[in-house]
């Protein structure tokens, strides 16, 4: 069994939607077609709030048609509820933390997942009632898809050209190791001078602190006062401070806030970067050195 750890950094709504599962079982899955299918090798991607991808992917031919929400923040990959019911998979009970809170959830096994030329068998998901995200994007939604899947094949994800290109990559950007082992790719990252562990995220659009190893908030310029979020698991605390000073890859950037979640931390992170926040313009992922690039 592998140690997965899943945060979702979906800011909708009130603006904060965190949660990550404790454990997730290795999925037997494969990313091999059959010698005679032919794949496309770039599909097309809607972009919701000028951060949030949705592709269309397929549960093998049983549903096809399907809104996947692409995720690196998320591992493993959840599954509407309401899909696994039609789909009739099997569910087990577990436990997660969100923000600090546990709270229980199900897992199943997806028989078979699609989406371009990628396909995995026998993938082991979170499942979700994804219905709110539904209503806030105003579209179905089948599954958010994170690095667990997508990792199997090199990709591009293009916000301008809105699509995703699945082949050979350029080592060209801010280079963030994957590390297959969690599912996640975390970026070394100077936040007001402190070193901090960030979650590269594709479903956020902000920069958020969660805890981890530094709890003077002090140190980061924090104000005192505490305002209210909202997650998984219901009201989450949380400060604002203006004016970050971000380094990351030797770059400086510069954002108007950024976020810090009162009450909560985490072993492998300290919080997420969301990718369209720092400005950047591609994700790309290297299968063969297990490498992301961030472009601008």
């Amino acid at each position: 069994m592998r140690r997965k750890w899943k945060l979702a950094g979906l800011f909708l709504l009130l603006g904060l939607c965190v949660c990550k599962p404790t454990c997730a079982e290795n999925s037997g899955a494969r990313s091999e077609h059959g010698p005679d299918v032919e794949m496309p090798r770039t599909i097309p991607l809607r972009i919701y709030r000028n951060f949030l991808l949705v592709a269309e992917g397929q549960f093998g031919t049983v549903l096809q048609h399907q809104n996947f929400v692409l995720d690196t923040g998320t591992a493993p990959s959840i599954v509407n509820a309401r899909l696994a019911r039609e789909l009739g998979l099997v569910t087990t009970t577990g436990v997660m933390s969100a923000v600090g809170k546990i709270v229980s959830t199900q897992s199943a096994t997806l028989r078979e997942v699609e989406l371009g030329p990628m396909r995995a068998v026998s993938l082991r998901v979170q499942v979700q009632d994804l219905s709110q995200l539904e209503r806030d994007l105003g579209i179905p939604i089948a599954a958010i898809i994170g690095l667990d899947f997508l990792s199997r094949l090199s990709f591009r994800l293009d916000y301008d050209k809105k699509c995703i290109d699945f082949g050979n990559v350029s080592d060209q950007g801010i280079p963030v190791p994957f590390d297959a082992h969690t599912g996640i790719a975390i970026a070394r990252v100077s936040i007001n001078g402190i070193p901090v562990r960030m979650l590269v995220d594709t479903g956020s659009d902000r920069v958020a602190l969660i805890g981890g190893d530094f709890t003077g908030t002090a140190r980061l310029g924090l104000p005192s006062a505490s305002q209210e979020g909202w997650g998984v698991a219901g009201g989450v605390p949380i400060r604002i401070f203006p004016a970050p000073d971000i380094f990351l890859g030797g770059e400086h950037f510069t954002l108007k806030k950024a976020y810090f979640i009162l009450g909560s931390a985490d072993p492998a992170f300290d919080g997420l970067l969301g990718v369209r926040a720092l400005g950047f313009r591609t994700v790309a992922y290297d299968h063969v050195h297990a490498t992301i690039y961030l472009q601008k």
